[in-house]
């Protein structure tokens, strides 16, 4: 019996963790990335690692060399 507890406590707490990881994964604010103005394979590159896969592009702001694209990350 208390290696079943101690087996439920475990999962339990992975379950947790779990549900906290993807929570704060999914925010519904925008949120930016800098690249190199011109250059889109960085943006692309970028915005596929920040957003772990699927992402649209909202808005794109230009500062001196660089550009700041605001992103929405798809589920």
């Amino acid at each position: 019996m208390p290696h079943k507890l101690r087996m439920f406590k475990i999962m339990f707490l992975w379950v947790t963790l779990f549900y906290l990881l993807l929570l704060s994964s999914c925010s519904t604010e925008p949120q930016y990335i800098f690249f190199k103005t011109g250059v889109r394979d960085q943006l692309q590159e970028r915005a596929i690692k920040h957003c772990f896969g699927d992402f649209k592009v909202l808005q794109e702001e230009e500062f001196g060399p660089y550009t700041r694209a605001s992103l929405e990350c798809k589920e």
